[in-house]
């Protein structure tokens, strides 16, 4: 996604961006593809600066984490970020910030903004997306999607790990009755 800013005479400017969602990878394991992206800005110029912020719109399909199905999700994200040259940044660094720099291309006022919307979606994106909050997943015995049918695997709820601690709740209880039993 570049951004031309020699198109813009005066400030602030209020612009909308198309993406093309086949240059904007967004490498995140649970997103199969992306179907459409835009990006809304609001930029604001001083000096040789360009705040902008705006929002981060992407129409994406995900893979499910319990059932593995594929799914649309539309994101959206806010973003803020400062468009200047690398050269004017490096000279006039006077203390650490913690602002998001996109750098203007050689002497022509474009800037690639690719990197930064990318970054906006993939920190819209759940940890772990699912296709419903009532996804049941797939059995782990049979591999049968649990959404759609039911599968005939024994579904042991306990877990054999704990089997010495329960063992040892049964020797304190019967220790507690020989010791009621005496007092």
């Amino acid at each position: 996604m570049i951004l031309h800013l020699r198109e813009f005479e005066t400030f602030p400017v209020h612009m909308s961006l198309k993406g093309d969602p086949d240059m904007i990878k967004v490498d995140y394991d649970s997103v199969a593809a992306v179907n459409s992206i835009d990006l809304r800005l609001d930029i604001q110029k001083s000096g040789d600066e360009y705040y902008c912020q705006g929002v981060a719109n992407a129409s994406v399909k995900l893979v499910c984490a319990r059932c593995l199905a594929e799914f649309d999700l539309k994101l959206s994200n806010s973003t803020d970020f400062i468009i200047c040259s690398r050269e004017w940044h490096e000279n006039n660094r006077d203390a650490i910030d913690n602002e998001d720099y996109v750098y203007l291309q050689g002497g022509d006022l474009t800037a690639d903004l690719t990197d930064i919307v990318r970054q906006t979606l993939i920190t819209a994106l759940d940890l772990k997306p699912l296709c419903s909050e009532g996804c049941r997943g797939i059995c782990c015995h049979c591999g049968a999607d649990l959404n759609h049918e039911s599968c005939s695997c024994h579904q042991d709820k306990t877990d054999t790990r704990w089997e010495g601690l329960k063992q040892l709740s049964h020797i304190m209880k019967e220790n507690k009755g020989i010791t009621d039993a005496s007092s």
